[in-house]
């Protein structure tokens, strides 16, 4: 019954996986974001991204081979938006992972940095204890 049950989802893994990978360039991300209020022009785009034009045009290629937005040209302009708005609930769920990992890890740090001040007062007592001819022998 599960081989039944992995080979079923296989299809459904390997699509997870593309679009993953696909989602998986800091620049085909900027771009998302930049689309997720609706239709933007490629002008328009170049302009907040501050990137050279090819590498925006093969980022946004690889976006529409995969399906994840879609284009139109009027008047020599061409526009993008993103196809699902699914994507854009996507992109806020790893805004909000990535807020929650920065604050575990501040936590962590912060964790560590009251450990190794104790340890410093604790080294600082410790050396203090020692009888005097014995720290000025240092």
């Amino acid at each position: 019954m599960e081989k039944e049950s992995a080979s079923i989802n296989q299809p459904l893994h390997r699509f997870k996986a593309e679009l993953f990978k696909t989602l998986g360039h800091p620049l085909r991300i900027r771009i998302l974001e930049l689309l997720r209020g609706g239709e933007v022009s490629v002008r328009d785009l170049l302009r907040q991204l501050a990137v050279e034009p090819p590498a925006v045009s093969q980022q946004l290629g690889v976006l529409r081979a995969r399906g994840i937005v879609e284009s139109r040209r009027a008047d020599g302009t061409v526009y993008y938006w993103i196809r699902d708005p699914l994507i854009a609930q996507l992109l806020d769920v790893g805004r909000e992972v990535f807020g929650t990992q920065l604050l575990d890890l501040q936590s962590m740090l912060a964790a560590q940095e009251r450990e190794d001040h104790a340890s410093a007062n604790r080294a600082a007592r410790r050396r203090d204890r020692r009888p005097t001819s014995a720290r000025a022998a240092r």
